[in-house]
């Protein structure tokens, strides 16, 4: 088996995990809002960014942030206790602003759409 493919494995099995556990196991705050998109794993496994996204305006933004920043842990233990590896990578969760970036280059097309219908 490639390095690449056992990385790749255990980044879908992280962010599995990891959006489970925030669905169903952190009760003291609506993780409903976040989607987990995606995780990338260091070649040496060390270390896993979750990459996620959150429904709201800036200010929910920063609150699911800072929350999830206390809860790390707490998920980071989770995870190894349902992945068998010999060293768990350490979980860093990172917003993700790739839905935004899409949603706003779509207002722009619509716009520039608009515009065109106008003058023509």
């Amino acid at each position: 088996m490639k390095p690449a493919d056992r990385r790749r494995r255990v980044a879908d099995e992280i962010k599995r995990l990891a959006a489970e556990i925030l669905l169903r196991e952190i009760h003291d705050y609506d993780m409903r809002m976040v989607t987990v998109l995606r995780c990338e794993v260091t070649g040496d496994m060390s270390e896993a960014t979750i990459r996620y996204s959150v429904l709201g305006d800036e200010a929910k933004r920063e609150e699911c942030a800072r929350h999830l920043t206390r809860v790390t842990g707490f998920i980071q233990r989770r995870i190894a206790d349902q992945i068998k590896l010999y060293r768990t990578p350490r979980i860093k969760f990172v917003f993700d602003r790739s839905i935004d970036d899409g949603i706003n280059l779509q207002r722009l097309f619509d716009q520039i759409d608009r515009e065109r219908e106008e003058n023509d």
